[in-house]
């Protein structure tokens, strides 16, 4: 059976849900989302932020990328608030980069609704500002958060009474609250972050991890994932019919998820992430003709990602798709709606936060993996390979 096959048998068998499949649990879970976003309303206070009923969904659920076995949605919801400025790293040094701060105003009441109802004046930027030298208040991402998190946790009971066919409960995930649910015995994983529109971006309330001046809670993740999605739609446009782009990604992203099954100290699944993946594919439709990915050319492509992941590795650095990338102001195809600015920002390196051993184990697993494709890959399908050969012995029999 040849490499191509193989991938094409992998895909089928292990890597994609059915269309039908993930439009159904995807339904659902907006369903829900929208739901609680209504309950949140009546939790809310009067001079709290307001929060839009429209969900944003983001990842891969909605960029057609999804991979087996696991149920994962995210969302953002958009709040509105007292701005007065939002700084990125162009203008100020002491703000990491992929990351912002949000200036707020003294006075909420102009912005939110009912806010003469506070009690006192000091109340917003108590609950959720901090106070930063030479910077005044600035929005904290961790206060919003908690927040957020606090009224969404009112809303199980809501959520129980709607949908009596299934189980809620929320568990801390890292930085955020994801809300467990059950679906016709399957489990749906779902993260709601609150969001800030800049422009055609977000600021979302995850907050900067590494040690920087700035108090790490003022931090807000800036989030370019809406025109990640609308990346995915170009492609789709200007690929071949029935290009192996997005099987190309969702095979990869198969192999990084279940390589600590082969090999259980892989820094491939536990050190590299799978939006470096995506970033690598997105860099490779950019520097290919169209014809490059016809369905045909699966095997080659995935190669060329792989490669192209190991490359960076040596070098330390995964540009950043956007962020810092010029070539998007001399070519305005793959600028979909990005805010000029960030283009014109220092280069931003994906791997700028990732130890060199890690780089260098996931660099080795990967060749490993490069040179024994075809091994790893029927490793994945022996069950229905060894169904295959027992058919055939039995028809020569």
């Amino acid at each position: 059976m040849s490499t191509l096959q193989l991938l094409e048998d992998l895909y089928a068998r292990k890597v994609t849900f059915s269309d039908s499949e993930l439009f159904r649990y995807r339904e659902f879970a907006e369903q829900v989302v929208r739901t609680l976003l209504q309950e949140v309303q009546i939790q809310r206070r009067d001079g709290d932020p307001v929060i839009e009923s429209k969900p944003i969904g983001t990842g891969s659920a909605f960029e057609d990328v999804k991979v087996k076995p696991e149920l994962e949605f995210d969302f953002m919801v958009p709040i509105q608030n007292n701005m007065d400025q939002i700084i990125f790293c162009d203008t100020d040094w002491n703000v990491p980069s992929r990351f912002g701060i949000v200036k707020t105003g003294s006075q909420p009441q102009a912005v939110f609704q009912q806010a003469s109802k506070w009690k006192k004046p000091g109340d917003f930027e108590t609950k959720f500002c901090k106070h930063v030298s030479s910077y005044g208040l600035l929005l904290s991402a961790e206060k919003i958060r908690q927040w957020f998190q606090s009224l969404s946790d009112r809303t199980l009971p809501a959520l129980r009474q709607i949908f009596p066919g299934s189980t809620f409960r929320f568990q801390q995930h890292g930085p955020a609250r994801n809300l467990i649910l059950t679906k016709d015995g399957k489990e749906l994983n779902i993260d709601i972050v609150p969001a800030i529109k800049y422009e055609n971006a977000f600021l979302v309330a995850k907050q900067c991890s590494s040690q920087i001046i700035l108090p790490n809670e003022v931090t807000w993740r800036l989030s370019l994932s809406t025109s990640e999605r609308d990346f995915f739609k170009e492609m789709k446009r200007i690929l071949p019919y029935n290009s192996c782009h997005l099987k190309c990604l969702q095979i990869l992203k198969y192999l990084r998820e279940n390589d600590d099954q082969l090999y259980p100290s892989s820094q491939f699944t536990h050190g590299l992430q799978s939006y470096y993946l995506k970033t690598a594919l997105f860099h490779l439709v950019m520097e290919s003709p169209p014809q490059a990915w016809a369905a045909g050319c699966l095997e080659q492509r995935l190669r060329e990602m792989i490669d192209y992941l190991i490359d960076r590795m040596v070098d330390g650095n995964i540009p950043h798709i956007f962020l810092g990338n010029q070539r998007h102001l001399r070519n305005p195809q793959w600028r979909l709606g990005v805010p000029l600015k960030f283009f014109r920002h220092t280069e931003a390196n994906l791997l700028e936060d990732v130890k060199p051993d890690t780089m260098q184990q996931a660099r080795l697993r990967l060749i490993q993996i490069r040179d024994n494709l075809d091994g790893i890959l029927r490793q994945y399908l022996k069950e229905y390979l060894n169904g295959a050969e027992s058919q055939s012995w039995c028809v020569v029999a």
